[in-house]
């Protein structure tokens, strides 16, 4: 399994007995305001017609291509992937989810959409909190593409956005991969569960995949 190790300008990677560093860059502002617009248009969307009315989220599901040992090494599978708040807004996002789960535990799902949608999507609106240079989620399948990650954290995210402006990005990542306890996986663990009832999310794994946004130095 690789070994990762990042600092605050540059990413360190031990990988077949190698070691290399990456430079850490910034998402661009482009991909960030699509990435918040589309999801508080879908949280609205949600509130305001029903849980069923989106019915595809491109932003949140990208193509990962990862690499392999196979004869046909690439492989390529959809995730659920999404923005993570700054290091110091972390535990206030993972507390405030938290508390609401356990006010709303009892109640219909129903009525309460209103105030999941209007918690999640609060976060989107808040730009300024958001880590301008990581990407993370929840694997829920734990298949090929999560051994091949363990071996080599290096692959490619693409995004290919709806019309009429079909953004189209293609980002290099490092993956780093996390167990709970950690707040980076407990904020997706409680997201994903508070999101649960509007989404039909089930979740299954223990695995979380934290993306470093990196270029080759």
């Amino acid at each position: 399994m690789s070994q990762i190790i990042v600092s605050d300008r540059d990413i360190l990677v031990s990988h077949n007995q190698q070691e290399k560093i990456y430079q850490r860059d910034e998402l661009p502002q482009d991909f960030l305001d699509w990435q918040c617009q589309s999801r508080i248009d879908s949280f609205k969307k949600m509130a305001s017609i029903s849980a069923d009315s989106v019915r595809a989220m491109p932003a949140h599901l990208p193509v990962l291509a990862s690499m392999g040992d196979e004869e046909f090494p690439i492989n390529l599978a959809s995730r659920g992937i999404g923005l993570l708040p700054k290091k110091e807004f972390l535990q206030y996002y993972c507390d405030l989810i938290e508390n609401e789960i356990t006010q709303i535990r009892d109640q219909l799902w129903q009525t309460t959409l209103s105030r999941r949608v209007a918690v999640i999507q609060g976060f989107y609106q808040s730009p300024e909190q958001i880590d301008p240079f990581l990407l993370g989620g929840l694997d829920i399948f734990e298949g090929q593409t999560s051994e091949n990650l363990r071996v080599n954290p290096i692959a490619a995210l693409l995004y290919s956005g709806e019309a009429p402006q079909f953004l189209s990005s293609r980002l290099i990542v490092l993956f780093n991969l996390f167990t709970p306890g950690i707040y980076i996986f407990v904020f997706f663990w409680q997201r994903a569960n508070y999101l649960r009832a509007i989404l039909s999310m089930y979740i299954r794994s223990i695995i979380h995949l934290d993306t470093c946004f990196t270029r080759p130095r």
